[in-house]
């Protein structure tokens, strides 16, 4: 799912891995509200998402504001516990960061940045 804002009603679900699947019949996840393989419907799929979304959006405000580091790894946090994606680790990095947790961003950094990204040369 992008990085866009919904009008669906935010809800507080099961929590969801980085690769988001039918629950049914576990065919990926492509935004949709209802699967094009089993006919289930993925509602409740979709407002985790949109849960995920607005606790990042909410971790950028508080990173923004300067002065609600903590606030913001919370939420950047817990944004991941639903719907993990690279994006939402790189902003969890930049909160830890933020909170001077230097080891664990390093940490989770090294694995959202894994390759199959060409290095430059030297730095295989």
């Amino acid at each position: 799912m992008s990085e866009q804002p919904s009008s669906m009603p935010p809800a507080t679900l099961r929590p969801a891995s980085a690769a988001m699947a039918c629950p049914t019949c576990r065919a990926v996840w492509r935004g949709v509200a209802m699967c094009p393989r089993c006919s289930t419907d993925l509602t409740a799929l979709m407002r985790v998402a949109v849960k995920a979304w607005e606790l990042r959006q909410a971790t950028r405000v508080a990173l923004c504001a300067g002065d609600r580091a903590a606030e913001a790894l919370a939420l950047a946090r817990a944004a991941c516990q639903l719907h993990t994606t690279p994006y939402g680790q790189r902003l969890l990095a930049l909160a830890l960061l933020a909170n001077g947790h230097m080891a664990e961003a390093y940490a989770l950094l090294e694995q959202v940045l894994q390759p199959p990204f060409p290095l430059p040369p030297g730095e295989g």
